[in-house]
């Protein structure tokens, strides 16, 4: 029997995922996810250096599991129907992209899903499943938001095995919980100028990164995404506009950039590379921005991304018009933005247009009272003269 390392790309070709193979024979092998992945062309040093860790763990994992082998601790058994395990079949056929942590969330639900198999997720068990975790929402061990999100998930990869004829999909509801309004934090003008006069000890594009969320209302998850490609520029009565344009949600988003953020960014690159260098873990980069924030005796609860409050607060004090502020965030409904920030109204903007028009008749009535004729010349000859010049 041969124990081989077995790599399989991810959707997106940037990473391998990383088996265990037990081969018996050319018909004959198990397989075993290691739950490790490695980038297939590392880029950076950082991406470099999760290769060797990784090597290093998958080499251990191999020199024990052959080890358990050889001395009689552990057997391999090619006989277990794999196609009818659940977790097999949910990872094989999933079509959506955090099916591990969707598995994962599931399994500390109930530990035993794992070892299920797919004629046993019925209606019954589905129902015990969804008690539990609205149960668990109740108890505050668990967020309600992230349990919805899994849930309904959950649901689209049993509806896809359902279309495809693996398995029936009993219809269950969605995660009900109630929804508490987070306090909404934002950085006030002391805390940008401590901000804008210092950077992180590490990671420098960080502040570049933050001071672009706050400018654009970009969350850190796109910035971190956002290519050279993504960046334009147009030239507008002899005025540059720079702009950026990506998907959100299978639609486009775009907003301006001000001149001087873009000129923070520096240099443009190759269309393909990144505009920012950052740590490509969620946790890494909360950790490095936590302790800026620590050095600047800055509020610690306040996060990257109430830096996008900061954008939505100053664009809304700015028109009064919620619908330019749910557009320029990506939102799909004013609904959405308006369960976020509960201090915004949908016809807020009508004050503003009072004010417009309210000027505009000053201006029409200071014009009337106004004599038709200057030094001999008709008023309306002289304005005619102007535009056409």
């Amino acid at each position: 029997m041969k124990i081989q390392i077995w790599r399989r790309k991810n959707k997106e070709k940037e990473k391998y995922n990383l088996y265990i193979r037990y081969r018996l024979s050319q018909i004959k092998a198990k397989v075993e996810s290691l739950k490790l992945w490695e980038w297939i062309s590392p880029k950076n040093i950082s991406q470099k250096d999760h290769n060797l860790n990784v090597k290093r763990a998958y080499e251990e994992i191999l020199r024990r599991r052959k080890d358990d082998l050889e001395n009689n601790r552990s057997k391999i058994d090619f006989n277990s129907k794999q196609p009818d395990e659940f977790e097999f079949i949910f990872k094989k056929y999933s079509k959506i992209k955090n099916y591990n942590a969707v598995f994962n969330f599931l399994k500390k639900i109930d530990y035993n899903i794992e070892r299920k198999k797919i004629n046993s997720i019925n209606k019954t068990y589905l129902n015990q499943l969804k008690s539990k975790i609205e149960n668990k929402i109740k108890n505050n061990n668990i967020k309600g938001s992230t349990s919805a999100k899994y849930w309904n998930n959950f649901k689209s990869v049993l509806i896809h095995l359902n279309d495809n004829g693996i398995c029936d999909y009993p219809r269950v509801g969605g995660i009900t919980y109630k929804k508490e309004n987070s306090k909404i934090y934002t950085f006030n003008s002391e805390e940008i100028k401590k901000l804008t006069k210092t950077a992180p000890e590490k990671w420098k594009d960080l502040k570049k990164a933050f001071f672009f969320s706050y400018n654009t209302g970009l969350k850190i998850g796109k910035i971190v995404k956002l290519k050279w490609k993504n960046l334009y520029k147009t030239n507008n009565d002899k005025k540059t506009i720079h702009y950026f344009k990506i998907k959100n949600n299978n639609e486009t988003l775009t907003n301006s950039l001000p001149k001087n953020i873009r000129k923070m960014i520096g240099k443009r690159k190759s269309n393909n590379e990144l505009v920012f260098t950052l740590p490509e873990k969620q946790s890494n980069r909360s950790k490095i921005f936590k302790e800026w924030l620590n050095k600047l005796n800055i509020n610690e609860k306040k996060k990257f991304n109430d830096a996008v409050n900061n954008y939505a607060k100053n664009l809304y004090d700015k028109t009064k018009n919620i619908y330019k502020v749910a557009a320029a965030l990506g939102h799909n409904s004013i609904n959405k933005t308006k369960e976020i920030y509960n201090y915004m109204e949908n016809y807020d903007f009508l004050e503003n247009e009072n004010i417009i028009i309210e000027n505009l008749e000053e201006n029409i009535n200071q014009t009337k009272s106004k004599s038709l004729f200057k030094k001999g010349n008709l008023l309306s000859y002289r304005i005619k003269k102007n535009q056409d010049t």
